[in-house]
């Protein structure tokens, strides 16, 4: 779920690509006093999205931040999807035939997409691979479709003006590091005219919600 810090009435309602790990890791020590550090409970290990979940907006609980700080991070959709391929696709394998040779093979989708492959059938991949969809779905999947349930909107550039925010509210010192790094950085003018125009109709709802504040 959501970070919901009742303490300070802070929330923060992330988004899959754009700093969440890096962002949960900081709240959970505002939270909890200490740092996160993966751990294993009855042979299973648990990561920080185990604890802050990427969920849908509305199966968020959102009577338990009515009186809160309510504040999200926000990303250039054709630069996040960049980093969901070089992160869950180049990085991760999460579309390689040993990861996901099953789900692909059943809809009939070629492993190991090339960028402009992956864009293409964006969809296609989104349905058949979850941990595709889980990061590549639209901002408005996770945050709604009103800005103006939120108390401030940060741009992902913004990061450490988010940071300084906090602390003020908080009162306890904040280190923001970052942590998703894997991958090589795919420059946006590197894609064709065709896949990005392909890439802004998938995330038209996007530019239309929040494109102000991008």
């Amino acid at each position: 779920m959501s970070v919901i810090i009742d303490e300070f009435k802070l929330s923060y309602i992330p988004v899959p690509k754009i700093a969440c790990t890096s962002l949960k890791t900081m709240f959970f020590e505002i939270e909890n006093g200490f740092p996160f550090r993966a751990f294993k409970a009855s042979g299973r290990r648990y990561w920080i999205h185990e604890l802050y979940r990427s969920v849908p907006f509305d199966t968020l609980r959102h009577e338990a931040m009515a009186d809160h700080t309510r504040i999200a991070v926000l990303r250039d959709p054709v630069k996040r999807l960049l980093s969901c391929y070089s992160n869950r696709v180049i990085h991760h394998k999460e579309l390689s035939e040993k990861k996901a040779g099953a789900q692909l093979a059943r809809a009939g989708l070629p492993a190991d997409p090339d960028l402009d492959t992956f864009i293409m059938l964006l969809d296609d991949y989104c349905a058949a691979v979850d941990t595709i969809g889980h990061h590549a779905l639209p901002m408005v999947d996770y945050l709604g479709r009103d800005p103006g349930w939120y108390t401030q909107l940060y741009r992902i550039e913004d990061t450490k003006r988010l940071a300084a925010d906090v602390q003020k509210i908080t009162g306890r010192e904040v280190g923001l590091q970052r942590l998703q790094k894997g991958g090589p950085k795919i420059a946006v003018e590197t894609l064709s005219a065709g896949s990005l125009a392909r890439v802004q109709r998938f995330y038209a709802e996007d530019y239309d919600v929040y494109g102000a504040f991008i």
